[in-house]
């Protein structure tokens, strides 16, 4: 009965909260459905907003979402926790308790990737975990970086922990929970292909990211303004471009029409001549002192290596660029990614980024000051790989959760 029971399809609820954990989650599914189709049935728990990433391998979304105004950073600024809390943050939360005591008989396992909400889920369900801990780092303060009440429950409650980078990992063990250190699945999938093109060989490349957010839009155009600031203040602006990294459900009708309404003449239109523009520019722009604009769709790894520099607005993009030995601004967002987010950010970040306002002139004047100095990019560069690590985690955690789902028979902890 035993051996007929661990021989049985494994059912796996993959439990994410947030949207940088939902692309995570999707990158080590990704490699453990690739190399076990068979031998797993997934579903997905995406506890904050709409969960999309999933869609793209075909898995089912289950369970109430949190679909409110602060998209999970409540925590982060007193007004994003009122504006919860006046659209049903104490309803959504009971819907979602109510569905974890009820997972306990559909699942065998969860994976989950997060902060403290998987644990959690995972203690509240009796179901054992296998935890991708992304969200925390021994680089935002002293010690691990986790409370007493998170370690207790990974002790509790997880078959295997996977931290973010090796220091957490180090002082993890330190404090007495079992772990193993596979890399950062954030760094996967960031490749080069081909280039974005002549354009991008020549000159010196800043990667603006404004982020894909509903805030987007308003985050593009203070990044354009500051691409307006560093061209008119650079001793050598014609030697500048700026690639903007767009998703693709921006409405670049709106922004066409936004950047020509202007009517500054300061932006005209780049004709593309021997193949200098490259496939999914959205938008391309000369400014009038020299500098060029590119606004690309689909080419996120390609813009990262083709940079020198990135002035982010983003989550997860912010944290690859720095990855990849980018020095970075790191600039607070017109949305829920504020200046509270930003300054946690800058704690993990640590030498590998410097902040900015949310302010042209101010976003101007730290890129200047980072594009003089060699020096001090060097050793952002450096910070920031030591943080995020190397390529590669997705396919070896997703190696070991298959490992685990081999060797485990279902059951409670």
């Amino acid at each position: 009965m035993g051996s007929e029971q661990t021989a049985k399809k494994k059912r796996l609820l993959v439990v994410s909260n947030g949207h940088g954990e939902d692309d995570i989650a999707c990158k080590v599914l990704g490699c453990l459905l690739d190399a076990s189709p068979n031998q797993v049935t997934v579903d997905a728990w995406p506890m904050v907003g709409e969960g999309r990433a999933y869609g793209g391998l075909g898995i089912e979304v289950v369970g109430p979402k949190n679909t409110l105004p602060s998209a999970g950073f409540a925590t982060l600024d007193w007004r994003l926790m009122s504006a919860d809390l006046r659209n049903g943050w104490i309803k959504t939360h009971w819907k979602q308790y109510q569905f974890t005591r009820s997972i306990r008989s559909r699942y065998d396992f969860i994976l989950g990737v997060g902060d403290i909400i998987p644990l959690l889920v995972s203690r509240v369900s009796n179901l054992p975990l296998i935890f991708i801990a992304c969200a925390k780092s021994a680089y935002y303060e002293s010690g691990d970086g986790y409370t007493y009440l998170e370690k207790r429950l990974m002790r509790r409650c997880c078959l295997a922990v996977f931290p973010r980078d090796r220091l957490t990992s180090e002082r993890l063990r330190n404090s007495a929970v079992p772990n193993e250190y596979l890399g950062n699945p954030m760094m996967d999938g960031l490749a080069p292909g081909d280039g974005i093109g002549h354009i991008g060989a020549n000159g010196t490349w800043i990667a603006m990211l404004p982020g894909s957010r509903p805030d987007a839009v308003e985050n593009l155009f203070l990044l354009l303004a500051a691409a307006v600031r560093i061209s008119e203040k650079h001793d050598c602006p014609a030697s500048l471009g700026f690639v903007f990294a767009a998703h693709r459900s921006l409405p670049m009708r709106t922004i066409i029409e936004k950047i020509t309404a202007a009517g500054e003449g300061q932006w005209s239109l780049m004709r593309p001549t021997r193949g200098d523009i490259p496939d999914n520019t959205a938008l391309a722009l000369t400014h009038e002192s020299g500098s060029r604009v590119l606004i690309l769709t689909d080419r996120f790894p390609d813009i990262l290596h083709a940079a020198s520099l990135a002035i982010g607005m983003a989550g997860t993009a912010n944290e690859q660029a720095v990855g990849l030995g980018i020095p970075l601004v790191a600039v607070p967002s017109n949305g829920v990614q504020g200046r509270n987010y930003v300054r946690m950010k800058m704690k993990f970040f640590g030498e590998s980024a410097v902040m900015a306002e949310n302010d042209a002139n101010n976003i101007a004047e730290a890129a200047l000051s980072l594009l003089q100095d060699t020096t001090a990019c060097h050793r952002m560069a450096l910070a920031g790989r030591e943080r995020m690590g190397q390529p590669g985690a997705s396919k070896a955690i997703a190696g070991r959760v298959q490992d685990i789902l081999s060797m485990r028979r279902v059951g409670s902890l």
